[in-house]
């Protein structure tokens, strides 16, 4: 049994993924999205991609980012290259978008932290 939390949305679910006579069973999770990421994530095929950016405030150097659904894992060293060249120079809210459709892949890099959006209030 492999123990992991699921990173797809904001309840990141603890998750036993366990696979029996070639049957993957995810235990733990509150959506159809954190079962998919389990068999996802066992099998080794696609992975979230989760990594953090960096901005231009000294009060938030940098936010935790994350893909919108799963990526091919040949590509995600590729993905989080893009993603540290980001500067982020504005408030932003949780879930919204830093990258659209990066590398040509059907999902989003989006901010997954309210930090910035704290700093709306400050400015």
């Amino acid at each position: 049994m492999v123990q992991m939390t699921c990173p797809v949305c904001k309840n990141h679910c603890p998750l036993n993924v366990e696979e029996i006579d070639g049957v993957i069973t995810v235990v733990g999770n509150k959506c159809a999205r954190g079962e998919l990421f389990g068999k996802e994530e066992l099998r080794g095929e696609r992975k979230v991609v989760t990594y953090h950016a960096s901005t231009v405030f000294e009060s938030v150097p940098s936010v935790d980012v994350k893909t919108t659904d799963t990526v091919p894992k040949e590509l995600v060293f590729r993905l989080i290259r893009l993603i540290k060249k980001q500067k982020i120079d504005h408030p932003m809210k949780r879930g919204e978008v830093l990258l659209h459709h990066p590398l040509n892949l059907e999902v989003d890099v989006i901010i997954d932290s309210d930090e910035l959006e704290k700093l709306n209030k400050v400015l």
